[in-house]
């Protein structure tokens, strides 16, 4: 008799990569429709000026953009950079991002936020008070382990909520974990949560 065994049908990795390059190339045209109106030296200077302190600066287009979930109709405020006042608020943010890269917590990253202009945050229905909107925070997404690896996304989590708990008060670090390799930094206040933006849904205080 054959015996037949069902298995569960696993994702198209060739259809995933290629909606993901779609959605690149569609991000990247409205990137570059945006910088054409620009002030190209605005932009050259607030690049320079991350390029100060960081050994290496983010690419300009990842501190401009907001790569965090928009709706269609809020797409034309997703790009923009602060006023000059706010620049110096994401220095140390960055620093301690950079540290933990460099400390080998992760290998490879992006920045999917930094500031978010009142007219984006209205839009997202951001928090009143959010430190994006002073250019306090930096949201990032690790590219490594990938998010299928459930055991790795689990490992990488952990060894973060362990620097948290550790060194997280020195650096006044406030700690944000959203699931699926997901995180947000800022250096107000010593503070963590989770998916549903409350200190409960934190696994740093879980685990």
């Amino acid at each position: 008799m054959l015996l037949l065994i069902s298995c569960s049908k696993q994702p198209n990795l060739e259809q995933q990569n290629s909606q993901k390059g779609q959605e690149n190339s569609a991000l990247n045209a409205q990137y570059q429709a945006w910088k054409s109106k620009q002030d190209p030296n605005a932009l050259k200077q607030y690049q320079l000026f991350f390029a100060g302190f960081m050994k290496a600066p983010p690419p300009l287009m990842e501190l401009v953009t907001n790569r965090n979930f928009v709706p269609k109709s809020c797409e034309h405020v997703r790009f923009s950079i602060p006023p000059k006042k706010y620049w110096n608020n994401l220095k140390s943010s960055l620093i301690l991002l950079e540290k933990l890269h460099q400390n080998e917590y992760f290998k490879t990253y992006t920045i999917t936020a930094t500031y978010r202009n009142p007219e984006l945050n209205g839009c997202v229905e951001g928090a009143k008070k959010s430190k994006h909107l002073q250019n306090f925070a930096v949201d990032f997404h690790i590219l490594n382990p990938k998010e299928t690896h459930k055991a790795d996304s689990q490992k990488l989590q952990k060894k973060l909520c362990d620097f948290w708990r550790k060194e997280g008060k020195r650096y006044k670090m406030g700690f944000g974990v959203y699931g699926n390799n997901r995180f947000h930094i800022d250096t107000q206040s010593y503070r963590t949560w989770g998916k549903d933006y409350t200190v409960k849904s934190s696994p740093c205080l879980n685990n």
